[in-house]
């Protein structure tokens, strides 16, 4: 009686660990396929709003300033004019520390879960290229209106940093390639 006990708690222990295995896989299966909501559309229309923030941000004519107020007008710091203000005092010293402005390049995008895209850039200086992050997150909306959950990509943060070894190896992108 003692022995067959034992041998049913073993197999209640066996299946019961298989269940759980097979539990994490789908939970693990699910999160990968999650990963990659952004369209290509979405993508590119955040492209060509970083892109305009570069060529604005170094056009004489324009002013960084202005070029900020755009860029972050439909952003949580659009309302902010002290934030705004660093970030055009932070603007002006990366053209003053290396040099004028010479291009820009796309050198990584990665979708962390279904509604947060960070971007990577290469912005060429004369002297010195500064990498930049930009951060997008998608909310929705708590209707059951159809409408109301097609929410739109909003603009949480973006920063640049000039070391370029821990820039260019930031373990937010590991070993992703351009994208």
């Amino acid at each position: 009686m003692k022995r067959k006990r034992s041998t049913i708690l073993i197999a209640l222990a066996i299946v019961l660990c298989l269940v759980v295995g097979a539990s994490q896989r789908d939970t693990e299966s699910r999160a990968q396929t999650q990963t990659s909501s952004s369209s290509p559309a979405d993508v590119e229309a955040l492209r060509e709003q970083i892109g305009n923030f570069f060529e604005n941000m170094s056009d004489p004519n324009k002013g960084v300033n202005k070029a900020v107020e755009d860029f972050v007008k439909n952003s949580l710091i659009a309302d902010n004019e002290r934030t705004k203000a660093r970030i055009a005092d932070g603007l002006k010293a990366i053209h003053q520390n290396f040099g004028a402005y010479v291009a820009y390049e796309a050198i990584g995008v990665k979708n962390v879960g279904t509604d947060l895209v960070v971007f990577r850039y290469l912005y060429k200086c004369q002297d010195y290229p500064v990498v930049w992050y930009f951060t997008y997150y998608r909310p929705h909306a708590s209707s059951s209106d159809p409408a109301a959950s097609q929410a739109s990509w909003n603009l949480i943060g973006f920063r640049y940093d000039t070391n370029l070894d821990a820039a260019l190896l930031d373990a937010t992108f590991g070993n992703d390639s351009k994208k």
